[in-house]
């Protein structure tokens, strides 16, 4: 799937039904049609800005991650400048900035990457790219970098800034007049961007709408393979062990939520949602893997349940590990509507593991419902969705098409689009 790119200026409404119709049509279709060249560059150096990094796990992470490996493997050099974090290991060429906890979101860090020595360490490093990938703290630092280098810069808008005006607003009413704030500061924010990627056509079409002229491509993230794959047999001793660790036995069927724990993910509302499943059958249980601020409600939910025995609960786990969650579980399981690419749902399916969630625009061209995944839209018919994904046979057979698609997304193919991006700007 080579990336969709939208030239300097606004694009014609004729250009953006043909991007949304190409876009929302199968994965191969895409192959098809687009049409801008993957080019071989000579080796670059190129700095990622980002305020998030591990030993967090978001998807901004694997981003970012997959970024420095995949480049580095096709002979560039990456650096890579972070928030510092006392849990973090020291690594060839990344670059910690001074960093504290947020008061709101306490699992994130707040860098304040503004000292002389990190000024010094970037202006050495004789960049040719900027790849920014936040837009605050060491984000706001690569912005600075680009302008005082004097280099392109390309940026990657992954986070819906929107979505989270509640955690300052409470929802009260000045959250309209905090939306409005959040699309008027994107637009200024970016208008010296050389190119702006995106991971999908929902977060294409939601820049749009603030006004943003860039250059704008459309590069869904990719999922490592090499790290999300289905179960062999040479896994089954350590995934048993896993299992047994949470008390579930081979026969049993396993529902995974995996992620930030947190409002804008619906999950309230989902794990209620699964309570009436779990009644009806008692050989399954509901995996809760991840961090965040509604966690707490979930537990309590469960403690006033009557199938709390079927529910565990995991916390945050290590990066490392993260696959074999998968790996053990049958379907994941979604409900939210502010996905801006769904890569924990690509990471599933490379894995082996079906996906039943909440139709979401961002999963077009990607998933494909009674393909490679079961989507539901209404709520009530979420039981049916999640009784018919655990068909056996169902099951197998959306898996199979699930994997075909991770193909498409693996990470060679995700590096080398962006490769190409780098290559148009300079």
């Amino acid at each position: 799937m080579k990336y969709i790119a939208k030239r300097r200026g606004r694009a014609s409404e004729h250009a953006r039904t043909e991007l949304g119709s190409r876009y929302k049509s199968s994965i191969n279709e895409v192959n098809r049609k687009a049409n801008f060249p993957l080019l071989y560059t000579r080796a670059m150096r190129i700095g990622l800005f980002s305020d998030t990094y591990t030993p967090e796990i978001n998807g901004v992470v694997n981003s970012v991650l997959m970024l420095k490996e995949g480049l580095r493997d096709r002979g560039h050099e990456v650096f890579v400048f972070a928030p510092g974090n006392p849990d973090a290991p020291a690594e060839r060429d990344v670059f910690r900035a001074h960093a504290m906890s947020l008061p709101v979101l306490q699992e994130r860090r707040l860098a304040l990457p503004w000292s002389v020595s990190l000024w010094n360490t970037v202006r050495s490093l004789d960049l040719d790219i900027v790849h920014t990938h936040t837009e605050f703290g060491v984000g706001a630092f690569g912005f600075r970098a680009r302008r005082q280098l004097d280099v392109p810069q390309v940026h990657t808008y992954h986070t819906v800034w929107e979505e989270y005006t509640h955690y300052l607003t409470q929802g009260r009413y000045l959250d309209r007049q905090a939306r409005w704030i959040v699309a008027d500061q994107t637009r200024r924010t970016l208008r010296n961007v050389d190119h702006v990627i995106v991971p999908s056509v929902k977060t294409l079409d939601l820049l749009d709408g603030y006004g943003v002229a860039n250059p704008i491509s459309v590069i869904p993230t990719g999922v490592d393979t090499a790290r999300f794959s289905p179960a062999t047999d040479k896994d089954a001793p350590r995934l048993a062990k896993l299992r047994a660790h949470y008390g579930i036995d081979q026969f049993t069927r396993t529902l995974l939520m995996i992620g930030r724990i947190a409002p804008e993910k619906s999950v309230v509302e989902l794990f209620k949602m699964t309570l009436p499943f779990l009644r009806e059958h008692a050989d399954t249980c509901l995996l809760v893997v991840g961090d965040g601020p509604s966690l707490g409600e979930l537990i309590a939910l469960c403690a006033s349940s009557d199938v709390s025995s079927q529910i565990k609960f995991t916390g945050e786990v290590p990066w490392e590990v993260v696959p074999d969650y998968y790996r053990i579980s049958d379907v994941l399981i979604g409900n939210s509507g502010t996905e801006t690419q769904g890569l924990t749902f690509i990471e599933a399916i490379a894995s082996g593991t079906l996906i039943v969630s909440r139709y979401n625009s961002c999963f077009d061209g990607i998933f494909v419902d009674n393909e490679n995944a079961s989507l539901f839209s209404r709520s009530e018919d979420y039981l049916s969705e999640l009784e018919e994904a655990l068909d056996p046979a169902v099951r197998a057979e959306r898996v199979k098409a699930g994997l075909a698609t991770a193909r498409e997304l693996s990470k060679p193919q995700f590096v080398r689009r962006v490769e190409a991006v780098y290559q148009a700007v300079r």
